[in-house]
């Protein structure tokens, strides 16, 4: 019987014979970019790369809040979303 050991870069899926390479090889990927429209309100978002497009995404985040502005929602929704977000979405609004 033969036991082999190797580390796997968690980005590329490549082999190393040492952690350290597979840590280096990691550390080398370049960062993606992505981009994403959200609707300021309850936080819902749409990807523009996905299914949208840019304007599209942009139009329904747009759609998005202005139907809470419609139901009158704003304040009440903004609030629980910027707890339940920890302050990452929605706004306090006092």
């Amino acid at each position: 019987m033969n036991q082999i050991e190797y580390y796997l870069c968690p980005v590329c899926r490549k082999a190393w014979d040492t952690q350290e390479e597979a840590i280096d090889c990691r550390n080398r990927h370049p960062a993606i970019k992505k981009r994403w429209f959200e609707c300021e309100i309850c936080g819902a978002g749409w990807n523009p790369d996905a299914y949208w497009g840019e304007k599209g995404a942009a139009d329904q985040a747009r759609a998005c809040e202005q139907e809470h502005y419609k139901k009158r929602e704003v304040e009440e929704i903004s609030r629980k979303i910027f707890f339940m977000s920890g302050g990452r979405q929605g706004k306090y609004i006092t």
